[in-house]
């Protein structure tokens, strides 16, 4: 696989020989599911690393339609290809009519801070496989990469703005760090001492102090 190596949220698609490349054993109701996924072009969900694992490792997800989740650990050279998160752009047309008003506001919202907005979860499920995965209480999980603390700020201020005004769906999602960590924008616009955040490899909590030096000076 050749380009940058792919980080939790992304997208993988395997090659023929993926089975091969397993670090990990799999029962075999997880291997005929797996199997399946994959033999109908399909992809997985890149999940983070564990503490142990090696550079060229990699930790995948499977999320079933049933809502079951399995999982994957294997090599690198598995991938055959390498998608990041679909943007909220690219899924509007997957999504419910409904959410439609509020995915036009996220929109806006990425555009006035010039950030891409991803999703994940169930949306991004639909939109990358074609099965249906949203159901009438799902959230739309969202991504977002801002460069300075400021448009963190002004991001939440937005979110909780678009979310007051749109209750037919709960955005949920991750702020994602410089560092390559991610929080969830929900419990960062409550500004917790401590937050929990998820890294590449294991999760721990930090304090919002902690947070804010990982950004540039804006002095």
């Amino acid at each position: 696989m050749g380009g940058e190596r792919p980080v939790r949220h992304d997208w993988v698609y395997l090659g023929a020989n993926w089975a091969e490349a397993l670090r990990s054993p799999l029962v075999p109701d997880v291997l005929a599911h797996i199997t399946a996924w994959r033999d109908q072009g399909r992809p997985f969900a890149v999940a983070r690393q564990e503490p142990p694992d090696q550079e060229d490792d990699l930790r995948l997800g499977l999320t079933l339609p049933d809502r079951r989740h399995l999982s994957l650990h294997g090599a690198l050279s598995a991938v055959e290809r390498h998608l990041p998160p679909p943007t909220v752009q690219e899924v509007r047309a997957s999504a419910p009519a409904a959410w439609g008003p509020a995915l036009d506001d996220v929109i806006a919202l990425g555009t006035a801070l010039d950030l891409t907005v991803g999703v994940f979860g169930s949306l991004a499920w639909q939109h990358r496989s074609g099965v249906p995965f949203v159901r009438p209480l799902s959230d739309v999980d969202l991504l977002f990469a801002p460069a300075r603390w400021s448009d963190v700020e002004r991001l939440l201020f937005g979110l909780e703005a678009v979310s007051r005004r749109h209750s037919v769906v709960r955005l949920d999602g991750e702020v994602l760090l410089p560092d390559g960590g991610a929080v969830s924008w929900r419990e960062l616009a409550l500004e917790p001492e401590r937050i929990w955040v998820t890294g590449p490899r294991g999760a721990s909590p930090r304090t919002l102090r902690e947070l804010r030096a990982l950004f540039p000076s804006e002095s």
